[in-house]
């Protein structure tokens, strides 16, 4: 269900809130705030070299940025690591042309969320 404010107005479920992110003397993100509203198609467009996966790699936690919130049903995920956002519900994928080809493109995804398996990787094997 989503959240709604105290006036009713839909509430987005990822706000990112002014993200500065720099690597040394290069300012890859530079005052970026976006919203995400649950149930939504959104996209990150623009051309090559525009910092796109630098702002995914901040919302996942591979990236922490010098200044900014980035808040998820109004938890702060900059203090996060990568893990603890990943078991939240929020991942990324990585483009990558070396995908299991007898495998479908959903099997190729579900690999990744291996996370969320309740035993090991030993003890489902066994099973």
């Amino acid at each position: 269900m989503a959240q709604r404010s105290d006036n009713g107005t839909l509430m987005p479920q990822i706000h990112v809130d002014n993200i500065q992110l720099r690597f040394g003397g290069v300012t890859a993100l530079s005052n970026i705030s976006l919203h995400i509203y649950p149930s939504t198609i959104q996209a990150i467009i623009g051309p090559n070299g525009a910092d796109k996966t630098s702002m995914l790699n901040c919302i996942s936690g591979l990236y922490k940025p010098q200044q900014g919130r980035i808040l998820f049903a109004g938890q702060d995920l900059v203090r996060l690591a990568p893990h603890q956002i990943a078991r939240l519900g929020i991942a990324r994928s990585f483009q990558n042309i070396e995908l299991l080809r007898h495998m479908s493109v959903l099997d190729n995804l579900i690999l990744d969320r291996h996370i969320h398996m309740k035993s090991g990787i030993l003890r489902s094997g066994l099973c």
